[in-house]
């Protein structure tokens, strides 16, 4: 992907930035601006970049180096408490339902990760305070990387399963803007169950992030009640969401499949194995919701492989073989 592009969309995240670290961010080479992932500043401690390459250390001249010198650049309670600020546009209250869920919606479909003291009633976080780690996720659009696998949806349901770091989200996105802008041979109505405001970035009623001509967006909802929320009032051909994680929202899947809805989610799972070692994953095969497995692997952009759910029982199959009957499969009871 072009250096200059990823370089903008890492310069468009440090409006969130107080000015004395931003200052400094600003002189990093192009070159590693393109490869932070993620941009970490904690009370008292070193600012770090997540890069493709591991963590770096900023340094006060501009420079990035994989161990602390000297000259690192390290954040006050004065620089996290001005981020905090202008990540709320000095207005904590408007992002008060976000902060309890431990994230702020950016500008620019970039996400910030809060961590504090959590404030609750003894059963419900109410909200947090005393914030004192900040972790802004720089939002990369990868226009096509989904183009693969577009004619999946045919067959039905799509799980896109990879570890941390593999993409899942950025090719989640990416299949729901290509299915709603009719870039695969028809125009799908597409309800974007957007949780954690990864996927349409939704900030100030728009979405940040490229989803496509014909996709409605509900953000901040638990997945299943916005599963649920969809299937009565948008009427969708496809319902999308990340991470799927709990058995109600398993549950509300089979729901949609009453409706002739197809879904396409994402699950953590480094492998194949990894995968058919979940009770979800099990559960969700069983329900008949999903007709395709997409592994993915890191770096983001490399190459993608397909299972037809034949071939996941196939696998399922070859590891009770090995393991004494420790996996799911079609029968399985999940517990």
């Amino acid at each position: 992907m072009d250096i200059k592009y990823l370089a903008g969309r890492f310069n468009s995240a440090l409006y969130g930035v107080c000015p004395r670290i931003r200052s400094v961010l600003d002189k990093l080479p192009e070159k590693i601006k393109a490869q932070t992932q993620e941009i970490r500043i904690r009370t008292n401690k070193p600012v770090m970049l997540t890069t493709c390459n591991g963590q770096l250390f900023v340094n006060k001249t501009g420079e990035a180096s994989f161990l602390p010198r000297q000259s690192t650049l390290y954040a006050t309670v004065e620089d996290v408490a001005e981020c905090f600020s202008q990540l709320c546009s000095f207005s904590v209250h408007t992002h008060h339902e976000e902060i309890k869920q431990g994230f702020i919606i950016m500008k620019g479909g970039h996400r910030a990760g809060v961590c504090g003291t959590v404030v609750s009633d003894g059963q419900n976080i109410i909200s947090q305070r005393q914030i004192n780690s900040i972790n802004i996720r720089i939002a990369k659009e990868i226009h096509g990387c989904a183009a693969g696998i577009t004619h999946l949806h045919r067959q039905g349901g799509i799980l896109l399963a990879g570890g941390p770091g593999s993409g899942k989200t950025t090719v989640l996105r990416d299949l729901i803007r290509l299915l709603s802008s009719g870039e695969c041979g028809g125009i799908y109505k597409v309800a974007v169950i957007d949780t954690r405001g990864e996927l349409a970035a939704v900030y100030a009623g728009e979405a940040q992030n490229d989803i496509g001509l014909c996709a409605d967006v509900i953000t901040g909802c638990p997945k299943a009640e916005g599963i649920q929320m969809a299937l009565r009032t948008m009427s969708p051909d496809i319902i999308a969401f990340d991470e799927i994680g709990t058995l109600e929202e398993i549950e509300a899947v089979e729901e949609s499949l009453n409706s002739g809805v197809i879904i396409i989610t994402t699950i953590h799972a480094g492998s194949i194995k990894e995968l058919i070692m979940r009770k979800q994953a099990i559960k969700l095969f069983q329900s008949g919701a999903i007709s395709s497995v997409v592994m993915l692997s890191k770096p983001v952009g490399s190459p993608m492989k397909i299972y037809n759910l034949e071939e996941v029982y196939a696998e399922i199959s070859r590891s009770n073989r090995t393991s004494g009957g420790l996996y799911g499969g079609r029968n399985a009871q999940i517990i």
